[in-house]
């Protein structure tokens, strides 16, 4: 691996950190931090009040391009079959709801944007 590749993780690690943090302060009950499955990766799996939000985390260290710019179409498809991939792994049914969401962060500021996708 080389130096780039680990300041690279270390930095994206730092962000999710941030982002539990966070989601702790908005009473989110963190669930499951890098869920992995054949169709990717959920940086987030949280609940609160029968929501389950799967939250994708951007970090970035400028302001000049949003990280939610990151999570096109391609990346958002992703996301969902992961989620249904999860639901399914889990037995979890029609009781809870669905949250996609983005954490953006930067030098300057962190965002939560919820239910940001379907």
């Amino acid at each position: 691996m080389s130096d780039n590749q680990t300041l690279n993780q270390a930095f994206g690690k730092h962000g999710e950190d941030q982002a539990v943090q966070f989601c702790l302060k908005q009473k989110l009950k963190i669930i499951k931090r890098n869920y992995r499955c054949r169709f990717g990766e959920i940086d987030i799996i949280a609940e609160r009040d029968d929501v389950l939000h799967f939250i994708e985390v951007k970090n970035r260290s400028h302001d000049l391009i949003p990280g939610r710019y990151a999570v096109n179409a391609g990346k958002q498809r992703h996301i969902r079959n992961c989620a249904q991939n999860y639901l399914m792994q889990h037995g979890i049914t029609s009781d809870y709801l669905v949250s996609f969401d983005v954490i953006e962060i930067t030098d300057s500021k962190l965002e939560f944007l919820e239910n940001c996708f379907y």
